[in-house]
């Protein structure tokens, strides 16, 4: 009989120090980092009977492209109605012990979640390693998982905001990573062999993280980890490229693209890309994005367009920074007979802003404000778990904790000034909207294209 050899190392115990505004000490819960079989697993104890676990698989949209896009959100679909071929009605039996399972997909992961009281522990860690050794990809919820996938494609149609930002995204990446949007005809390529395939490549020992939130002692969850993480297969850490020269081709002409939709209003959508979430600007790109539209009524866009002209429903701009790139979005929602008005201050509101930067007391307010509101990222143990697991995935350090903070108060004028001269030096710029503001467009002698 051949011995299976189960490997479980304690790399460190850890009580993070977490400076926040005014020089408050906060200090977060013991995290215990272990590597067993290969699989960096995250563990917490926790006061209430419970056992909470996670399973973090590196997958998902960015992964993807125009020919399969949507199959991540399939394969958790999937999982989540099915199980595993010995528990084919999880749902049903994790009902009966009054817990709660689900899957789901993201930009970059695939993520299992179990929560069961304590005393149903050892039978959770089970179906877990049943649900990773076997999962169940059958046709018949294959296309039950296909269905409620082209349901969310019509229901967005109905969301002019969602599709001016997909479309956005599409202009700036093209058709893969976030240029990837699930349509009817990806989703009808993708077969149950393509969902085992993704599950053979992505869901191995390397490419996975685990966290865990219980009340069971360490010795007793020491004996649950490593029947987890040996049902995990070896293979290779996955990771999704991201095609930046091409992404910076598509914005340096500061294109626009209108999509003709019968609707009282319009949908504004400036988009480029951001830096990973490794670089140096991260800091100054947060700082600066609160002031310029991320941070409500006291921002620059909602000052111009909205407090001042009235003009737009909604305004404002987002910035994500992820592992291997990041997107830069400035929105708003306005009137028909206003969306030219809207648009041209938009771009000048994001040129000025690049140029002088914020005033200090601008610049304050949005570190006050940031700052205060970090420590909400920590609210429960299951999110200072969770963080510990997009740290590892990111491969931040863990004293990123409490860098943050101090990377945060670093940020000057001149540092927002260089970030955002970049953004405002090319993106391109998506109008959805109905014949009135196409018949605008015209008669101001706008250049655009049509959708693609």
């Amino acid at each position: 009989m051949k011995k299976t050899i189960k490997t479980l190392i304690i790399i460190a115990v850890l009580s993070i120090p977490l400076f926040v505004a005014g020089d408050t000490l906060v200090t977060l819960p013991h995290i215990e980092t272990i590597t067993s079989n290969g699989v960096p697993v995250f563990y917490t104890r926790d006061t209430l009977p419970q056992c909470t676990v996670y399973i973090s698989i590196g997958a998902g949209s960015l992964y993807e492209n125009a020919a399969n896009a949507g199959i991540s959100q399939m394969a958790a679909l999937v999982l989540s109605l099915g199980g595993s071929k010995n528990y084919p009605h999880i749902n049903e039996y994790i009902d009966k012990i009054g817990g709660r399972y689900s899957v789901s997909s993201s930009f970059e992961t695939i993520t299992i979640s179990m929560r069961v009281h304590q005393d149903e522990a050892a039978q959770a860690f089970s179906i877990l390693a049943d649900i990773i050794a076997n999962p169940l990809f059958s046709q018949q919820l294959t296309e039950t998982a296909r269905f409620m996938c082209k349901q969310q494609i019509q229901q967005k149609q109905d969301d002019p905001m969602t599709i001016a930002m997909e479309k956005a995204r599409q202009y700036v990446f093209g058709d893969s990573g976030y240029g990837a949007v699930m349509t009817p005809q990806s989703l009808d390529a993708i077969t149950v062999a393509d969902l085992k395939h993704l599950w053979k490549r992505y869901a191995v020992k390397e490419n996975v993280r685990i966290g865990i939130v219980t009340s069971l002692d360490n010795e007793a969850i020491m004996k649950h980890i490593p029947q987890l993480t040996a049902a995990l297969s070896h293979g290779k850490a996955v990771d999704y490229t991201a095609d930046i020269e091409t992404a910076k081709n598509n914005i340096s002409t500061k294109g626009i693209y209108f999509i003709e939709k019968d609707i009282p209003q319009s949908t504004i959508v400036i988009a480029t890309i951001a830096p990973s979430i490794q670089s140096n600007k991260r800091y100054a790109l947060e700082v600066g994005n609160y002031i310029l539209g991320g941070g409500s009524f006291n921002s620059w866009l909602m000052d111009e367009i909205r407090v001042k002209r009235g003009y737009a429903y909604s305004t404002g701009s987002i910035v994500r920074m992820r592992k291997n790139i990041g997107l830069f979005l400035a929105y708003a929602q306005t009137s028909a007979n206003t969306t030219i008005p809207t648009l041209e201050i938009m771009q000048k509101v994001m040129a000025h802003y690049a140029t002088t930067g914020p005033t200090g007391e601008q610049l304050q307010w949005a570190k006050d404000a940031l700052l205060k509101s970090y420590i909400f990222d920590f609210k429960s143990l299951r999110d200072i778990v969770q963080f510990y697991m997009w740290l590892d995935y990111n491969k931040l350090p863990v004293s990123y904790i409490h860098e943050y903070p101090d990377g945060i108060m670093s940020v000057n004028n001149g540092d927002i000034v260089q970030s955002f001269n970049t953004i405002a030096s090319g993106y391109i710029i998506v109008v959805v909207g109905n014949k009135e503001v196409k018949q605008q467009l015209d008669a101001s002698n706008i250049q655009y294209s049509g959708s693609k």
